[in-house]
């Protein structure tokens, strides 16, 4: 057992909980409490994530002259399209799965009637911590790391040496958390089957067909649109020259291990050093466009499925926390899974268990082609940014 990866050992435990849940979903009541203790380490680290990976993340462009245009360019971009992403989730998500379950669910009414500033800005940020509201602290977070970025150079050293020392304390905590991930997973798995209610595969069924549409329109439309306005040039003839690290994504479904492709593909297409050995690096930890547009969409099929609901305006903010947040958990191993948690806490959608187990099942398809998404959006962000360098030094 030694020599199978924890990766193969989390498939092998989704087969087996799903087969138990069919043929023994009486046995889950004697082990969901493995599953509880998994979820329950999850949440515990939550809160440290966040706050940690986040303000590394956005301290990286600390040289504000130097990188003042590049940084200004790259991070406008991939706003610019986890913006499009959203929107297309967003869009999608209320055509197909909203339209198929606001006639089959009752309707509670948790998130309504919002304070949408009390929700975004805190009044006692310490307050806010031992409440866990994720999103006072991400918002304050991104202040604070901004402020952070215009101190004198000895007095950031120091902080960012502490910062870093424990932000790897807590990656080894995860890492830890994560070898336990199979007998969770085999739990929340079991327990989820064994409580299924076959009516939610109409929604289910809705959900894929969704998500398909997002990414074909996001991947073939969206993106292409943004290189040939922008970035001047033709996205579906580059994609033919920088295929191998979209091959190598959809293999891998990480974007880290695709990097050194990446840097060597968009170089060799023209993209100098300068922009593609930063815009890279900063999307792998940033761009996360298509996950947000895959989060967006699995998200609304929970509040969907558990009968909360949800205003325009509650989605555009919980939209708003998905892209915020994918860059605190973007570095992260089974990051997914973390910010599925962070936001099933943050709606407050009853019976985490199940909808974590379900998310765990529907992940195990979709993780390489949105990796896949990812790294095309990468790709196509450094051709951009490279283009508008390029002008910017001609101008």
């Amino acid at each position: 057992m030694k020599n199978i990866s924890v990766e193969h050992l989390s498939v092998m435990a989704i087969l087996l909980g799903i087969v138990l849940g069919i043929f023994l979903p009486e046995g889950a009541l004697y082990f969901e409490f493995l599953g509880k203790i998994f979820l329950s380490l999850l949440k515990m680290l939550v809160l440290p994530i966040i706050i940690l990976s986040l303000f590394l993340a956005i301290t990286q462009v600390s040289d504000i002259n130097d990188l003042k245009i590049l940084g200004t360019k790259t991070i406008s971009y991939y706003f610019l399209t986890t913006a499009a992403a959203v929107l297309t989730g967003l869009g999608l998500a209320n055509l197909f799965i909203f339209d198929t379950t606001s006639q089959l669910i009752e309707q509670t009414q948790t998130k309504t009637g919002v304070d949408f500033i009390g929700r975004i800005f805190s009044t006692n940020i310490f307050k806010s911590l031992a409440d866990g509201e994720i999103l006072h602290i991400v918002v304050f977070v991104i202040l604070f790391s901004i402020a952070f970025i215009f101190l004198e150079q000895e007095k950031k050293s120091k902080l960012l040496d502490i910062a870093d020392s424990i932000n790897q304390t807590i990656m080894k905590l995860i890492e830890w958390v994560l070898q336990l991930a199979p007998i969770g997973i085999l739990s929340l798995v079991w327990s989820t089957i064994s409580k299924f209610d076959t009516s939610t595969l109409d929604e289910i069924q809705s959900f894929f067909i969704a998500t398909t549409i997002a990414v074909i329109i996001h991947v073939g439309i969206s993106l292409p649109m943004i290189g040939k306005i922008l970035g001047s040039f033709n996205a579906f003839r580059y994609f033919l020259k920088v295929k191998r690290a979209i091959i190598v994504a959809l293999a891998t479904a990480s974007s880290a291990a695709t990097l050194p492709i990446s840097i060597k593909l968009v170089e060799k297409e023209g993209v100098i050093p300068k922009v593609s050995r930063f815009v890279l690096p900063v999307g792998a930890t940033l761009n996360m466009d298509g996950s947000a547009l895959y989060q967006a969409l699995l998200t609304m099929l929970f509040v969907s499925l558990s009968g909360i609901e949800i205003s325009l305006i509650e989605q555009l903010l919980l939209f708003l926390f998905i892209v915020l947040s994918s860059a605190g958990t973007a570095g992260i191993p089974s990051g997914g899974i973390v910010m599925m948690t962070m936001v099933i806490q943050l709606l407050n959608i009853p019976n985490p268990e199940y909808y974590l187990g379900l998310y765990i099942m529907v992940d195990r398809f979709w993780d390489y082609p949105i990796t896949a998404v990812n790294v095309w959006g990468d790709l196509v962000g450094a051709k951009t940014v490279n283009s508008w360098i390029q002008k910017t030094e001609k101008a």
